[in-house]
């Protein structure tokens, strides 16, 4: 154990989290009274029976102090939107490569069941931004004294390659960004890159791994994340969504200039004040975080995103709000 690390804080850290997020009901309230010597397990107040805090988490049967989880959360929380990769835990906690990636591997796991609770946190967010009776004017005129104040989603798409497998991609088959995630059929045809569909309002973000961008695809994942009524702002790779929104809008970034000196029109951003910023904003976000990865394998490409999505949304909602989301389902 590392002489500088304030053990006693992030046990508290850890113990916070837990007792949020994952609360241990024992006579219709939580347990929490803890046991001398038993970190692992605490007390109900009233029946004075023992339960296991760690059982039915993603921390259960963990080998390594707890307070060292608490350390990898706080510090992923702080440092977001960088990332904490399992080399740096390894090298300040002081233990094996091998735990480290474990302990990662609780943290994205328990990030993959936070997003249901987020989900519905951003829906009811949504429902009081768009209410029923809320309407854009119709295609082709200024949305901008509408959208004044209103915090519109906006929906992109954007490709996370491994630093070493940037060879060998099968652009001659494919179109767009999919061209780029597969490798060509006479090196195997595996995926090499990440495809990932992102929704977001500037404050929250849902992060999503797709093999490619056909409605079939991203329709399922906006009509599951999204009211019916919301503000949508996406590209010309989303015609389909109009027949399921009728506040979604979208912005040409192919326009071409009416001036024959130029290729593309100085309005190809924003037309009509619809534009897709905040998306392309937080793609170079994301690209700069998961550079500090080097390599990440694309079948573990949704416990990452869910993970930098987890602590992005953190921020957005606070942990109280969270861990009141989630009592309501056991409720």
């Amino acid at each position: 154990m590392l002489p500088n690390l304030n053990t006693q804080y992030y046990q508290y850290i850890f113990n916070h989290v837990l007792s949020s997020l994952y609360p241990v009901i024992c006579c219709n309230e939580p347990a929490t009274r803890p046991i001398k010597n038993r970190p692992a397990d605490v007390r109900c107040s009233k029946c004075l029976k023992q339960h296991s805090k760690l059982s039915n988490t993603p921390f259960r049967n963990l080998r390594i102090p707890q307070a060292f989880a608490g350390w990898a959360i706080e510090e992923s929380y702080i440092r977001h939107p960088k990332v904490l990769t399992a080399m740096e835990i390894q090298k300040q906690l002081g233990i094996s490569y091998k735990s480290a990636l474990n302990l990662k591997r609780r943290i994205q796991i328990m990030a993959c069941q936070m997003m249901p609770v987020m989900k519905r946190l951003i829906r009811k967010e949504l429902e009081q931004e768009f209410p029923k009776d809320w309407k854009l004017p119709p295609d082709g005129e200024n949305v901008t004294p509408h959208v004044y104040n209103k915090n519109v989603v906006h929906a992109d798409t954007l490709v996370l390659y491994s630093m070493k497998d940037r060879y060998g991609r099968k652009r001659h088959k494919n179109k767009g960004l999919t061209s780029s995630i597969y490798r060509s059929d006479k090196l195997g045809g595996e995926q090499v890159g990440t495809l990932v569909h992102q929704i977001t309002n500037g404050k929250w973000v849902l992060l999503d791994s797709i093999p490619n961008l056909t409605a079939n695809v991203c329709g399922p994942i906006i009509k599951e994340s999204l009211p019916r009524n919301t503000c949508l702002f996406t590209d010309r790779d989303y015609t389909w969504l109009y027949r399921i929104y009728p506040n979604h809008r979208m912005v040409n970034h192919s326009l071409k200039s009416s001036d024959k000196r130029f290729k593309y029109s100085r309005d190809r951003w924003c037309q009509n004040g619809v534009h897709n910023q905040k998306s392309e904003g937080l793609n170079n976000s994301i690209k700069t975080a998961f550079r500090s990865y080097t390599f990440t394998n694309p079948k573990f490409s949704t416990m990452y995103l869910n993970e930098w999505s987890f602590f992005r949304n953190l921020r957005c909602f606070g942990l109280e709000e969270l861990g009141k989301e989630k009592a309501s389902e056991i409720v």
